[in-house]
């Protein structure tokens, strides 16, 4: 008997092995069958054409065309999400199967269409809607107030809005201490605004967007009025400034050893050049100069020497005439600048030595407007009178 059994045990182990082949053998013949099958019902169709991942909330069309003559015109269209039909159509020959697909939840759906005995099927990852909280990008001046920081939110589905979301964070401005209730005591520059806390919503994937502070420095205009005296340049040494618009507290200055008209000719209302000033002080970082400067540059004043005028025979006239013109004192060397006329006559017609009137000095040359004539030294000249006129009466001082 134990050589009986010990034959049976080993026959029947010989047995199961054999049944677990077979077994095996059949599910892969059927396996194969089953694909086979499978690709035979897909071939008739083209791949659905589809992206493979997008957001609850959002959709896409998805597109399939028949690649094969058996399908007839007016066949019916099934497409299925997740295995439950959700559209039916017919097939119109030519023309692409098409679903409009809009997905209800997260994770992986299939999506699937079946024209007679034809079928095709795509995977699509639904990923979670994105809120969007954006806090703000703010730009002031500098001494302007910060006003209030309130944040948009965006990426809303399934009719939630701002009032469903039951957020409390506020924004605020990133290493904003001890810098007072208003943009007047944060200096010029950028500053992170940033959510003081995290937020959390339903199935949303929630993306935080920073913003920025953005403060500009504040416009300074010189308003001092600049002046010298014409000198063939256009420098002005050693500059003074005065400010309009630096805040009450503020410690701003300007530095420059130089400053620069535009032309080195005498004029009002001139151009200064501030390309060259700097701002210093402790709250100069919050400034920059803008706009213009200006300034008068006065002509030179020159003196005329030597002007000499004739004697003249009583002719009850006050008309004088010029001896000497005489030479001008006072010009820059280089300068371009001649006496042109001098309009001259005596103070009154009467006879004897009489004080000389300048009326007019007309200068020409170049560089004439730079330069103004101050004064004109001369000596006077006398009326003389005749016989003829103390004989008859004209001399006026006989007369009288």
């Amino acid at each position: 008997m134990s050589n009986n059994s010990k034959y049976t045990t080993a026959d029947n182990d010989k047995l199961e092995l054999a049944i677990g082949i077979i077994t095996i053998i059949v599910v892969l013949a059927l396996a194969a069958w089953f694909f086979l099958a499978m690709s035979s019902r897909a071939q008739g169709l083209s791949a659905i054409a589809y992206s493979n991942e997008i957001r609850r909330g959002s959709g896409q069309e998805l597109t399939c065309s028949v690649k094969t003559n058996k399908i007839k015109d007016g066949t019916k269209v099934i497409w299925k999400v997740n295995g439950k039909k959700v559209e039916e159509g017919v097939y119109s020959k030519n023309e692409p199967l098409t679903f409009n697909y809009v997905p209800e939840t997260a994770g992986q759906n299939s999506v699937s269409v079946k024209v007679g005995k034809y079928s095709q099927t795509a995977f699509i990852n639904v990923l979670p809607p994105m809120l969007t909280l954006q806090a703000p990008n703010i730009t002031i001046t500098y001494g302007e107030e910060l006003p209030e920081l309130n944040f948009d939110c965006c990426g809303f589905v399934d009719g939630d809005d701002i009032n469903t979301l039951c957020y409390d964070g506020t924004c605020a401005v990133a290493d904003y201490a001890n810098c007072g209730e208003n943009g007047g005591k944060l200096n010029a520059g950028v500053y992170r605004i940033q959510f003081d806390k995290p937020c959390c919503f339903k199935d949303y994937e929630v993306n935080m967007t920073e913003g920025t502070l953005t403060v500009l420095p504040k416009q300074l205009t010189v308003t001092n009025t600049f002046t010298k005296t014409y000198d063939q340049n256009n420098v002005i040494l050693d500059p003074d400034f005065t400010f309009d618009g630096v805040i009450d507290g503020d410690e701003v200055d300007a530095t420059c050893d130089k400053l620069y008209f535009d032309n080195k000719n005498a004029g009002t209302n001139k151009n200064v050049m501030l390309a060259n000033v700097k701002l210093v002080g402790k709250d100069s970082c919050n400034y920059v100069l803008t706009g213009e400067a200006h300034g008068t540059i006065t002509p030179k004043k020159v003196v005329i020497n030597g002007l000499t005028i004739k004697d003249k025979i009583y002719d009850g006239t006050t008309k004088a005439t010029i001896d000497k013109m005489g030479s001008l004192s006072g010009i820059i060397t280089g300068d371009n600048v001649a006496i042109g006329n001098i309009n001259v006559n005596f103070a009154d017609a009467y006879i004897g030595e009489k004080e000389v009137v300048i009326n007019d000095v007309t200068l020409i040359g170049i560089d004439k407007d730079n330069y103004v004539v101050d004064e004109v030294k001369i000596d006077g000249a006398n009326i003389t009178t005749t016989i003829w006129n103390k004989l008859f009466g004209n001399d006026p001082a006989i007369a009288g």
